[in-house]
């Protein structure tokens, strides 16, 4: 039988409750139960410390009586996670417990008990299918998480934002990235919002059993309600929804000082995220968003307007197209479009100023698949795209930088301008990438002496070819 730390896994628990509660109400209720769990066993730990209200509360229920109905264990959790709702919120209560008894949720408390690494657990609860928030998945994949945390690097003492957090899976990679880099992840600032009440809740329960904390807020939409509206940050970070139709609800945001690019198109919230990312950005700020692939290539006006100017701006550092079936609720490929206040050298940026120029890297074929329709990003593409973009920024760390046809090149803005803005980077890093880097004006002046002759030869060629099929004619 499948087993998660010595227990029964979250997914067959979950089955035993069919029919007696919703699944996404029992999922709710699990991690509740989960995040009580951890809570008592950190009180029990703390020898110096006073509150046991936690562990009580965890040990009533797992002796509880059988008469209580569903809704009071809830209230027993409640009154243990006192503490922890005062830093947070109070958690909302999963729908549908009126009439059902405790006796159909022990499967859900014998899970937990038996448990023996909460951590692991709860991140079995978010792998589930109805880990999923009204109308979109808020779950995105650990490989595309630290992908796009290693490339934005947060260090010690600064913030972290991310305004569409789901379960808080950014957040946490920062957290654990500052601590695998030797850095003090408890004076990373980190903050989220979510639109969605089961999100919120899902990722301060989430960053809660991993040690971490953030601020978050919701359930509101970022793009209509920006509960850090007068707030920067040093590191941005968001997989929204992709193609968002009606996100401006009837022309709410129509004059917002985000759209400083241009008045995104009511029909599809894309470049509103990529214009929010932006407003976020401190002085010398870095942001990671995933988009639809259509993102870099639309020539719908109001679209192409916007990127075209984001380009002028030089706020675009980086583009990455990723490999189909990384995350679950899309099958085709997407976008990491990586934005950057300044490319020019500093602190966390690197040696090399980048001003003028994008950084485009093809990364579709470096998919692994891991079962039926699902792909992940193995660990050496993941770390070839972030020692990729390292040496393109001159990272202390970096190797030095060089184009590689079919996989990454260095383009001049001006160049994508010539070309409608587009910055899919299939169609840039092929042929065009092959031309030779040369040292000084002289060489490149004979490498093109060298290739015109070439051409010439070719052209009397063609020309003896021709006469002759004239002749026989």
């Amino acid at each position: 039988m499948e087993r998660v730390s010595g227990g029964l896994s979250p997914k067959r628990t979950l089955d035993a409750l069919r029919g007696a509660l919703a699944p996404q109400d029992a999922l709710i209720l699990l991690m509740l139960l989960v995040l009580l769990r951890h809570e008592a066993d950190a009180e029990r730990a703390d020898e110096r410390g006073d509150r046991r209200g936690a562990a009580e509360a965890w040990d009533r229920i797992r002796r509880g009586s059988w008469d209580w109905e569903a809704y009071e264990v809830v209230a027993e959790a409640h009154r243990g996670l006192l503490h922890w709702e005062r830093q947070y919120f109070r958690l909302q209560e999963p729908a549908g417990l009126r009439g059902v008894r405790t006796g159909g949720l022990a499967p859900l408390v014998d899970c937990v008990a038996a448990a023996r690494d909460t951590v692991e657990f709860f991140e079995a609860c978010l792998e589930l299918p109805q880990t999923r928030a009204k109308g979109g998945e808020y779950y995105t994949p650990p490989a595309i998480a630290r992908l796009l945390i290693g490339l934005l690097e947060p260090r010690t003492g600064e913030s972290v934002y991310d305004p569409v957090c789901g379960s808080g899976g950014f957040l946490l990679w920062a957290h654990q990235y500052v601590e695998a880099n030797g850095g003090r992840p408890r004076e990373l600032g980190l903050y989220g919002q979510d639109a969605s009440w089961v999100a919120v809740q899902t990722a301060a329960m989430n960053l809660t059993v991993h040690d971490a904390y953030a601020r978050l807020e919701g359930p509101s939409s970022t793009l209509t309600d920006d509960r850090f509206r007068d707030r920067t940050f040093d590191v941005v970070v968001a997989n929204p929804p992709f193609n968002q139709a009606g996100w401006d609800e009837g022309g709410y945001t129509h004059y917002d000082h985000r759209w400083a690019y241009g008045m995104p198109p009511p029909g599809n919230g894309n470049f509103a995220w990529a214009q929010h990312v932006v407003s976020k950005l401190s002085p010398d700020g870095r942001g990671a968003l995933l988009l639809p692939t259509g993102a870099a290539t639309t020539a719908k006006p109001a679209e192409q307007g916007i990127r075209a100017r984001m380009l002028e701006a030089d706020l675009l550092s980086c583009v990455v197209e990723l490999p189909a079936g990384l995350i679950p609720h899309v099958r085709n490929p997407v976008s990491l479009w990586l934005f950057s206040r300044t490319k020019k050298p500093h602190r966390t940026w690197g040696r090399a100023d980048r001003s003028g120029q994008i950084l485009l890297i093809d990364a579709r074929e470096t998919a692994a698949t891991i079962g039926r329709g699902r792909h992940t990003l193995p660990d050496e593409a993941r770390e070839r795209i972030t020692s990729t973009y390292a040496a393109w920024r001159g990272a202390p760390h970096g190797t030095p930088y060089a184009d590689e046809p079919g996989w990454c090149r260095s383009v001049p803005v001006a160049e994508l301008a010539a070309k409608e803005h587009d910055v899919l980077p299939s169609h840039h890093v092929g042929a065009t990438a092959a031309v030779p880097v040369v040292a000084d004006a002289e060489e490149e002046a004979a490498q093109l002496t060298r290739e015109l002759l070439g051409l010439f030869a070719t052209s009397r060629r063609l020309d003896d070819e021709l006469c002759e099929l004239l002749r026989r004619w």
